[in-house]
């Protein structure tokens, strides 16, 4: 009898120790009230818990008479090879602005159709050029004059030829290979190519001073402009507005990529820009804000502290309560400081 009363005893006490389906706490939703301004598309973000990086420590690869297909992606490999070939085609005038009339412009990277806008000021020339990158804008909904129009039209008005190249897998270009974001900087870099080579010939209208080129990046478009400037040494001036990392690693956690993230260790140095930021030339200028929710501040502190530490030239600004995207509250500040950034560097003997 005494067993009998102590079964039904610990058969109560773990009943008790268990909560009820009413007791379980669930995580509210939080909402979001949505921007007054063009806000990009935002991408999955990552688990924010802490996550742990492989060290990037030279190793050996193993041994193989076959190269891994991933090595394409290395920056050697990218430095190594030409880029161009083609045409830069103008495709009609799409709006006179004013101060500058906008046209539609194609032309081929790797045998993708590469479609955008550029903005062409009037006068006599010649313009130094900038391309504006963009950023992971909805593809679904992505059109020719995404977002970061705005930007492009402001940077046009102040004596600048811009390119607004739609990357791959955007709006109406073609589609393309783009782990690590490589396909994308490959675009820029033909786009790049194709400007120094072919200068005034694209159209009468178009009076580029093809040897001074800056780069506008924001978001992806930043991890883009990391990895371009660490490929070629022929950009003037590069400006990163709230940039992913150069580390693939982080990126890929970003975004969610596991493919990204399985990649051999030994290959990581090699893929990933910031492991070869000692080969960038390239005066940098970088903007963020505290307060940005998509792409984590620390990281462009990290890219900061990086190429400060490689003797690089790089200018950090940091807008305290800044979003992802600026509102109108850091816009005077934001765009006095990079016209003056661009000018030292692309207008200034």
């Amino acid at each position: 009898m005494r067993y009998k009363r102590l079964s039904l005893f610990l058969l109560l006490l773990i009943t008790a120790c268990v909560p009820s389906q009413s007791e379980i706490a669930i995580p509210a939703n939080t909402a979001t009230s949505a921007s007054a301004t063009p806000t990009p598309f935002q991408p999955e973000a990552a688990t924010r818990t802490a996550r742990v990086y492989p060290t990037l420590t030279a190793t050996v690869p193993p041994p193989t008479s076959t190269p891994n297909p991933l090595e394409k992606y290395a920056i050697s490999a990218m430095r190594a090879r030409t880029y161009g070939g083609g045409f830069i085609e103008m495709l009609g005038e799409i709006s006179d602005e004013g101060s500058f009339i906008r046209h539609k412009f194609r032309y081929p990277s790797d045998g993708i159709p590469i479609y955008g806008f550029v903005n062409i000021p009037k006068g006599e020339g010649p313009f130094p050029v900038i391309i504006a990158i963009h950023g992971n804008y909805n593809t679904r909904g992505y059109q020719l004059m995404p977002y970061s129009t705005v930007f492009a039209d402001r940077i046009a008005r102040e004596g600048y030829i811009v390119f607004h190249p739609n990357m791959r897998n955007f709006g109406e270009s073609g589609s393309g290979d783009d782990r690590y974001r490589n396909g994308l900087a490959t675009d820029i870099l033909n786009l790049v190519a194709l400007i120094q080579s072919q200068g005034g010939q694209v159209s009468p209208l178009l009076k580029p001073n093809a040897s001074k080129i800056g780069l506008w990046a924001h978001s992806l478009g930043g991890e883009v402009a990391l990895r371009v400037i660490t490929i070629s040494n022929k950009i003037d001036a590069t400006m990163l507005y709230a940039p992913m990392s150069g580390d693939l690693l982080k990126n890929a956690a970003l975004i969610n990529s596991q493919i990204e993230l399985d990649t051999p260790l030994y290959l990581v140095s090699a893929i990933s820009s910031h492991a070869s930021y000692s080969l960038i030339t390239s005066p940098i200028k970088l903007y963020h804000g505290t307060a940005d929710e998509v792409v984590p501040v620390s990281w462009s502190h990290e890219t900061c502290d990086q190429l400060t530490a490689l003797g690089k030239e790089i200018n950090c600004t940091f807008f305290e309560g800044g979003k992802h995207t600026f509102n109108s509250t850091y816009t005077a500040d934001f765009e006095r400081s990079y016209f003056y950034f661009f000018e030292s560097h692309l207008k200034i003997p």
